[in-house]
C-alpha cells in the first residue's frame, strides 16, 4: 500500500479537498480544472461543476454505488489529468506545426508577390523593346574601314592612266568618233 502523498502526487495542484457525504456514506472530491480541459462522467463515477470562472472549474467527483472507494475516484482524477495533458500537448504540436508553415506560406507569398512586381515593372519594358525592333528592321553590322598602309615615301599618284599619250584632247579628231557611232549601230 502507498503512502497518502505517493497515492495524491499525480493530482497535486488540482485536488482542492476531499469531503465525506455522511447522507450516501462514501467520499466525494473537489477538483480544480482549467476551463477548456474536457471530462465526462460514467456508470459508476459522477461529475458536477460546482463553480465557473473564466480561468478554471471547480468540479465535484462522487461515486454512483457505495462499491467505489477513494482510490477510484483518485484513480478517475488522474485520468482526466492525463487525458488533457495529452490533448494540450497534441494541441501544441499542431499549434507549432501550424506556425512553422504559415511563415513559410508568408515566405513563399512574398517570393512569389516579388517576383509578380518584377513582372509588372519589366514585362511592358521587355515586351515593348521587342515590339519596336519588329517595327524597324535590323541593320547590318558594318565593318569598320581600315585604312590602307602609307608607303614611307609620299609620291604623286600615278595620273599616266588619264592621259593620252602624244595626242591632246583638243586636236583629236571628231570624225573618229563618228565611226565609232556607226560601228555599234552595225553591231547591233
Amino acid at each position: 500500500m502507498k503512502t497518502i502523498q505517493a497515492a495524491l502526487h499525480p493530482t497535486d495542484g488540482y485536488i482542492n479537498s476531499f469531503k465525506r457525504n455522511t447522507v450516501e456514506g462514501w467520499w466525494e472530491i473537489e477538483v480544480g480544472l482549467p476551463i477548456s480541459w474536457v471530462f465526462d462522467e460514467n456508470n459508476k463515477i459522477k461529475c458536477e461543476v460546482l463553480a465557473e470562472t473564466e480561468v478554471g472549474k471547480l468540479v465535484r467527483i462522487s461515486p454512483k454505488t457505495d462499491k467505489i472507494v477513494i482510490d477510484d475516484l483518485i484513480l478517475f482524477v488522474e485520468i482526466i489529468i492525463d487525458t488533457n495533458q495529452r490533448i494540450a500537448k497534441k494541441e501544441k504540436e499542431f499549434t507549432d506545426s501550424l506556425e512553422k508553415k504559415k511563415k513559410e506560406l508568408e515566405v513563399w507569398a512574398s517570393g512569389f508577390y516579388k517576383e509578380m512586381d518584377e513582372l509588372k515593372e519589366t514585362s511592358f519594358k521587355k515586351v515593348g523593346e521587342n515590339f519596336v525592333k519588329t517595327l524597324q528592321p535590323e541593320k547590318k553590322p558594318r565593318k569598320p574601314r581600315t585604312p590602307k598602309p602609307k608607303s614611307e615615301t609620299t609620291q604623286e599618284p600615278d595620273l599616266t592612266q588619264f592621259k593620252s599619250p602624244g595626242v591632246s584632247f583638243q586636236e583629236k579628231d571628231s570624225s573618229d568618233l563618228l565611226e565609232l557611232d556607226t560601228s555599234e549601230e552595225i553591231k547591233k
